[in-house]
């Protein structure tokens, strides 16, 4: 899905477009890709709400964080309120992940070149 805004395109894409690309990357039919995908987001969000860390080397790992309770001004009347010590949902972005940010903000034109690495990929 493209949503436009007056300074850049913003394109997204959603599930049912990370299926249909997953599976012509994978050689796999759309149904078993959407279980695929399914049994993926089950195993985070379970492994998560048990208070795990989840990692995918180099995409990502998602993990429980404590928020401190805070004082804030009510939209209702201008209060001041307490919001609660919660728990939430946190990610912390990989390296592979980080570098694809990094080279696509420095445009395709101005890519890095690539750094050699020994056999062990250090």
């Amino acid at each position: 899905m493209k949503t436009s805004s007056p300074d850049r395109e913003h394109v997204v894409v959603g599930k049912d477009e990370l299926i249909h690309q997953i599976a012509a990357k994978a050689g796999m039919n759309l149904k078993e890709t959407n279980k695929v995908i399914d049994a993926f987001t089950e195993v985070v969000r379970e492994g998560v709400a048990k208070g795990y860390e989840v990692r995918l080397m180099g995409f990502g790992t998602w993990n429980l964080r404590d928020v401190a309770p805070r004082r804030v001004k009510s939209i209702r009347g201008g209060d001041q309120i307490t919001i609660p010590a919660r728990k939430r949902v946190g990610f912390s972005v990989g390296a592979v992940l980080s570098q694809a940010a990094l080279d696509a903000t420095a445009g395709r034109a101005h890519k890095k070149p690539e750094v050699q690495r020994n056999a062990t990929g250090r």
